[in-house]
């Protein structure tokens, strides 16, 4: 059984300028991710592209970070887009 079969909403915490995933973010799958994204958006992007997560919760500390992170979850990943980004990270 998964969260949503349970009734239950899945909440993800995704710090935009901080974590494992950003400093995983090279310039190469930065554009692989999403070309024109900051290093920070395509972690958030990413993560908020997750099967089964609700929600995703974020900070910032700047209009010009809240508006990073509303481009960058404007549109997720696929799922096959998803599985390319993993991919590439688990390749590393």
């Amino acid at each position: 059984m998964d969260a949503k079969d349970a009734g239950l909403i899945t909440f993800g915490s995704a710090p935009l300028h901080g974590g494992e995933l950003l400093s995983a973010m090279t310039p190469g799958l930065v554009d692989f991710i999403r070309p024109g994204l900051s290093p920070a958006a395509a972690a958030l992007l990413a993560a908020g592209s997750c099967p089964g997560l609700d929600v995703v919760l974020t900070s910032a500390s700047t209009r010009e970070h809240w508006d990073d992170a509303a481009k960058a979850l404007a549109a997720s990943l696929t799922a096959g887009e998803l599985r390319k980004v993993t991919d590439e990270l688990s390749s590393e």
